[in-house]
């Protein structure tokens, strides 16, 4: 697993996924300003995928995935939602 970093594409218009060790990931949305309004949740690797925590709107909802992408795409469009 390589440690990845995405910025904002068409596709994951505004999610930042900055490696915090080799099996977490803080994701962080750049259209909020400050450093705790940016920070949504963080994936971690799960013993058959992966977990996006949640930490805003509600902290502590939880979501699994099969790949680290699928998780990446999964909170971009939930972002869009949650912004529109």
């Amino acid at each position: 697993m390589t440690m990845t970093t995405h910025h904002g594409t068409t596709a994951r218009p505004v999610v930042e996924v900055v490696p915090l060790t080799p099996t977490t990931w803080r994701v962080c949305d750049s259209r909020r300003d400050g450093e705790t309004k940016r920070i949504v949740g963080y994936i971690t690797t799960a013993q058959d995928g992966f977990e996006m925590l949640w930490m805003r709107p509600r902290p502590g909802v939880m979501y699994r995935y099969d790949t680290f992408d699928d998780a990446v795409d999964a909170t971009a469009t939930r972002l869009r939602l949650l912004r529109s």
